[in-house]
């Protein structure tokens, strides 16, 4: 049964990641409720070859690698983000920027601030495989941050992105062109060194949310891996592909994993608190702005307005400024939506 969704907020607390959902059930009554996320409840798998690395480097340089990788997979997520939305993203490196400040100013203008910078030379060459990706695939519709969440079993995520796609062969996958009929489509993005199960268990996850919210029956998963070591096609990128059918099977498998969390950890909920953004010894200051910590925006609206917010404490008063130059540097780095996993750097 088709759910009319009115609020879903993602809320991350250090490693917690949870949504709030409101939305109008059967009997058109409001219920808003947390959900852990599918990533969460994919925690309860156990990774034994994730002890021996941390075995082998340490803790703290395991820590430190991990955090690295998160980061940057975060930084290509939003850049893909921006370019599906109508943005742009801007090769800007550190040491040699290839624009000026004027120059800069102007992108900004050009694309209502809807602008993601990248100062790392492979980043930016992981995103021209994605560019290259929607050339090729050429969506007929396109969604992007799509949060779903499945009431039946109290869980929720959000998938990068839902295709439409015409029928056709593509060559997004090496030397074999992928052949797909016409219909939706849930595609991930993912930026690691290697796909395992655990991924097509997530993204077919995100697959029966989707049609539990009553979005259509899809035609199956996609994940677009940037680090694939193939240099047919597109060169270093590789599109995996499963039906439906086999969608519900990683789907059984999936909920055999959520049934042991949810048998250890089924009553937690996420810690919600006021942290206030900004702290200083300036009595009369007058611009302060209060978050609700681990409660976090929807990501389409803080990824689509990338400018500041300052509330002034008298009025209530919003009030937008161009970005600083910080923020045009690290475009996209302040909140933490997609450094969570990207996957969502990937909690999602």
């Amino acid at each position: 049964m088709e759910k009319q969704t009115i609020e879903v907020k993602q809320i991350d607390w250090f490693d917690d990641h949870f949504y709030k959902i409101r939305y109008l059930n059967e009997a058109k009554v409001e219920v808003e409720t947390y959900f852990p996320s599918i990533t969460t409840k994919l925690g309860a798998i156990s990774k034994p070859q994730l002890l021996r690395w941390y075995g082998d480097l340490g803790t703290v340089e395991a820590k430190r690698r991990t955090q690295e990788a998160g980061e940057r997979g975060s930084r290509i997520h939003w850049a893909w983000y921006y370019f599906t939305t109508g943005g742009a993203v801007v090769y800007q490196p550190p040491k040699a920027p290839l624009y000026s400040t004027e120059e800069m100013a102007e992108i900004y203008k050009r694309f209502n601030n809807q602008v993601f910078v990248l100062q790392n030379q492979d980043e930016m060459f992981d995103f021209l495989k994605m560019q290259r990706f929607h050339e090729i695939i050429k969506p007929e519709e396109m969604q992007s941050e799509i949060k779903v969440f499945n009431v039946e079993h109290n869980e929720a995520g959000t998938a990068d992105n839902i295709f439409i796609l015409k029928e056709g062969e593509y060559e997004v996958s090496g030397r074999e062109k992928l052949k797909l009929e016409a219909g939706l489509y849930i595609f991930d993005l993912k930026t690691g060194r290697s796909i395992n199960e655990e991924h097509f268990m997530q993204v077919s996850a995100y697959l029966m949310c989707a049609e539990s919210m009553g979005m259509g029956q899809f035609k199956g998963c996609l994940i677009g891996h940037t680090q694939a070591q193939i240099r047919t096609g597109i060169e270093g990128f590789k599109t995996y592909f499963w039906n439906r059918e086999k969608a519900l099977f990683y789907y059984e498998g999936y909920r055999d994993i959520a049934r042991v969390w949810e048998r250890n950890f089924g009553t937690k909920k996420p810690v919600i608190r006021q942290l206030p953004a900004l702290v200083s010894l300036d009595k009369d200051l007058k611009w302060v702005k209060t978050t609700e910590k681990g409660e976090q925006k929807d990501g389409t609206e803080n990824r689509t307005d990338n400018t500041e917010k300052k509330v002034q404490k008298e009025k209530g008063q919003v009030v937008k400024t161009s970005p600083s130059k910080t923020q045009r540097k690290n475009e996209g780095t302040v909140g933490s939506e997609k450094q969570d996993s990207p996957k969502r750097s990937q909690h999602k």
